[in-house]
């Protein structure tokens, strides 16, 4: 009976056994099927975006000043000229340089964090009713003085302003250590150049750093021991168009349903993976183990390599994707994530890291809103897509005129430069062998009745330079025109006025299709991403002190107004401030401050601080308060008669206390 029990154990725990075992190979194979179906769909986005991708190429192509392959062989088969003007490249760089200029001001953010405005609160700021307690008697607080409402208010509002300043400065900060202004220069070219740059975040960056710590040992000795640590905060990260695979059906980013992005990772960089929190190192051990090969998808960066002159080499890495987007509760599952088997009515949004159709990290997105963390800015918006054009595809069949003019141009001053000549050759020939004309050269006749004066014969070319550079100025007037960046924006005055008055019509005139522009990217990035770094502090941020209901005011546009119409400004208004009327409605010395801060100048360095201000407005009035007292006094004693009964000393209290009246209204 004893021996049967264990026998019938040892059947139970084998079939355990085999179940679990199922139950794991059931799993592998879901997180299989689950990395194919990724790889998959996102090999079909690659193939939407391909006619983008060919549009980004003729870009970057026509940026470097270079022909497509087609037309280099059609021009070289002519034997004419090749040359190509380069106009894009300026126009690009000018454009770019003109929008970070306006985006990123040297002296302050293009962005703010203010409270959320309560309605009530604001009126119980002009509520004078005492405050009172659950049993209707008035609030006193220990001093004896009574609350009225309108003190709870202003209390209310007050925190809430610290609290949207710290939550400022605390982002201000992260920003700052992470390079959010150059990330975004790079993220601005890509805008301009091929007319869509990405911005991503909040993601965790930083670096490792050497920290020295004391540590005691058994015998009480203290040593210093070095240590590494993560020094990690939340930023933004550009992201390449070209490794950027939204879903290819939503016209805006808010509107796409997932996305895929690239990465390319040396052996390296994938084992590194093995070792962060969430990464299944068994599945990157299966990707080590298969020979890099990313010649499917990775086109362009031969394409690229080529127009550089450098040889396209293998360069042996990997293609790693990140999706963001819906995941099946199941799919989860497999992944080894811990989510509850019996919700159906959750829907789960996740990021997924997967290589060569293998899963190597699944989680579900750790944002509590659920936003995916990409930003798209456009510098000329698609309605048919999220993608936009950028400069070189508006220009681009005006620099198609200016190319074909300036390779006219050059043929024909080539051949209008000198006469063509016919010579017979039955009658003479040259004594040196050499057909070329040449000063003094000798030539020898050969037919003795021939007639040398019709032996050469010499037929001008007409030149049409004048045409042509009037072809070629029109060329570049309308490329003006299709960029909206005329030449006045670019740094060169052309015909504009010289008077500081004109100059200004003409710099807001230009900058008129450049507010679209920075209002554009204030929506798109500025108030998006801000928005996004707000709710990662809310939800990990261990600070109370800098948490609270705010709003994001993105201010791209405030700063576009011309820095010269902006002085000119200032400078008429404090003529219009200094008016006996005016000057007590007036901040004087904030007034000054910003006409200081538009000619380019430090403020802090000129202007003194209200607190210096109030401490000399202290002192003038205890002067003043002195020299009334010894007035009064001095008056009082002419009243009263000179005890000495000296005339001059009478005479010269009254030349004094006269004086002391003068220097008090002064």
């Amino acid at each position: 009976m004893h021996e049967a029990n264990e026998f019938d154990q040892y059947y139970q725990e084998q079939e355990v056994t085999e179940k679990s075992e199922q139950a794991e190979r059931d799993m592998a194979e879901r997180l299989k099927v689950f990395g194919v179906r990724l790889q998959s769909k996102a090999e079909d986005q690659v193939k939407r975006r391909f006619s983008i991708d060919e549009r980004w190429l003729d870009d970057l192509r026509q940026f470097n000043g270079q022909y497509d392959k087609t037309t280099a062989a059609t021009l070289a088969a002519s034997g004419g000229s090749k040359l190509f003007v380069n106009i894009t490249r300026n126009k690009v760089n000018a454009a770019e340089a003109r929008l970070i200029d306006i985006l990123f001001p040297t002296d302050d953010r293009n962005w703010g964090i203010q409270p959320t405005p309560v309605p009530y609160l604001s009126k119980l700021t002009k509520d004078q009713d005492p405050l009172s307690n659950e049993d209707g008697s008035p609030f006193v607080t220990d001093k004896g003085v009574q609350v009225q409402k309108r003190d709870v208010a202003q209390g209310v509002l007050e925190e809430a302003r610290e609290r949207s300043i710290s939550m400022q400065d605390v982002i201000d900060d992260q920003l700052t250590e992470t390079n959010y202004n150059s990330v975004n220069r790079d993220m601005v070219h890509d805008a301009v150049l091929y007319g869509t740059g990405i911005i991503k975040g909040p993601v965790l960056l930083g670096k490792t750093r050497q920290k020295w710590s004391e540590v005691v040992d058994d015998q009480g000795q203290v040593a210093q021991v070095i240590e590494m640590v993560d020094d990690l905060k939340p930023g933004a990260e550009r992201v390449d168009p070209w490794d950027f695979f939204p879903d290819m059906q939503a016209r805006s980013v808010d509107d796409a349903e997932f996305i895929f992005q690239r990465h390319y990772m040396s052996k390296k960089a994938l084992r590194d993976l093995a070792d962060k929190p969430g990464f299944l190192r068994s599945q990157i051990a299966e990707v080590l183990k298969q020979e890099a090969d990313n010649t499917q998808t990775a086109t362009h960066l031969q394409e690229m390599q080529s127009m550089a002159g450098i040889s396209s080499l293998d360069n042996g890495r990997f293609e790693v994707w990140e999706y963001h987007g819906p995941v099946e509760k199941d799919d989860l599952i497999a992944a080894g994530v811990d989510v509850d088997e019996d919700d159906v009515f959750t829907d789960f949004n996740g990021v997924v890291w997967f290589s060569e159709g293998r899963v190597l990290k699944a989680v579900i997105n750790p944002a509590d809103t659920g936003d995916m963390p990409y930003s798209v800015f456009n510098w000329e918006g698609d309605d048919t897509t999220l993608f936009g054009v950028g400069i070189p595809h508006l220009m681009r069949s005006s620099q198609k005129v200016l190319n074909a003019t300036w390779r006219m141009l050059m043929d024909n001053a080539g051949l209008s430069v000198g006469p063509q000549t016919v010579i017979n050759s039955h009658v003479v020939r040259p004594a040196d062998g050499n057909w070329r004309l040449t000063p003094h050269k000798i030539w020898e006749l050969t037919d003795k009745n021939g007639n040398v004066n019709n032996v050469f014969g010499s037929f001008e070319i007409n030149s049409h330079m004048t045409e042509l550079i009037s072809l070629f100025q029109y060329a570049r007037q309308i490329a003006d025109e299709e960029t909206a960046l005329p030449q006045i924006s670019q740094g060169e005055q052309g015909s504009a006025t010289d008077t500081a008055a004109g100059m200004t019509m003409l710099m807001n005139s230009a900058n008129t299709m450049l507010r679209r522009v920075v209002k554009n990217y204030d929506d798109d990035i500025t108030r998006p991403f801000i928005k996004r770094m707000y709710d990662w502090n809310m939800q990990f941020n261990p600070k109370e002190e800098v948490k609270g209901d705010f709003s994001i005011d993105a201010r791209g546009t405030s700063s576009l107004i011309v820095k010269e119409q902006q002085a000119m400004n200032l400078m008429n208004l404090m003529n219009i401030a200094a008016s006996p009327l005016l000057e007590p409605l007036t901040n004087t010395a904030e007034l000054y401050r910003k006409v200081v801060s538009s000619m380019q100048i430090e403020a802090d360095e000129i202007v003194k601080t209200s607190e210096e201000i109030e401490l000399e407005t202290q002192k003038l009035e205890q002067q003043m308060q002195a020299q009334q007292e010894m007035m009064m006094q001095a008056q009082q004693q002419q009243a009263q008669g000179s005890p000495t009964g000296d005339p001059l000393a009478e005479q010269r209290l009254a030349l004094d206390a006269q004086k002391m009246q003068m220097d008090g209204q002064l």
